[in-house]
């Protein structure tokens, strides 16, 4: 998944749920990828992981409600 957006233009900042929830699940069931991931977002947030891994979860709920509402 590439990162072709500007945080600059955050008024017009869209995402397609439908790409993000299959990439997050994705990661979610590799548990290797998984770890890498809640180990690299925690440690550029200075989060810790377990507030990570329920950031992750929670946002897929959030997608698979939208994608589902669609």
């Amino acid at each position: 998944m590439e990162n072709d957006f500007d945080l600059e233009n955050r008024k017009g900042f869209r995402i397609n749920p439908q790409k993000w929830l299959h990439t997050l699940l994705a990661i979610a069931g590799d548990k290797e990828k998984k770890e890498e991931i809640i180990r690299r977002v925690a440690h550029e947030t200075g989060c810790a992981p377990e507030n990570i891994e329920v950031l992750m979860s929670q946002t897929i709920k959030i997608l698979m409600d939208q994608t589902r509402s669609n």
